[in-house]
């Protein structure tokens, strides 16, 4: 009996051919409902299959500290993001589309906000 690595291969072959699965399997050693039912159990897999998380170090701000230039923030409606070596200091209301630029010039793996 073949194993899920198996089946990928032959669900893969299957898509690159763009043949029917009645047409790919026949005259192989396997019927085309095995190869639907594979194709569509592997991909309830790769559904379920935990993603990598881009993890960030948010901290919530109190206190000023020197290194930040605090011009635009008040102490108390702000957080510091560090990401890639770097600290932004985020307040209440900030420019999504503009926090979005800033965190992929940081760092073009993190994306925020895509709803």
């Amino acid at each position: 009996m073949a194993n899920a690595t198996t089946w990928a291969k032959r669900v893969e072959a299957w898509r690159a051919s763009e043949l029917t699965a009645a047409e790919f399997s026949d005259g192989l050693d396997f019927a085309a409902a095995s190869l639907r039912w594979w194709s569509s159990r592997l991909g309830a897999m790769r559904a379920e299959a935990p993603r990598s998380i881009r993890m960030v170090r948010v901290v919530r701000h109190a206190a000023p500290t020197p290194a930040i230039d605090r011009t635009s923030a008040s102490s108390s409606s702000a957080i510091l993001v560090e990401l890639a070596g770097a600290r932004v200091l985020v307040s209440t209301g900030a420019d999504r589309a503009t926090l979005t630029a800033v965190f992929a010039a940081l760092d073009p793996r993190t994306h925020i906000g895509a709803r």
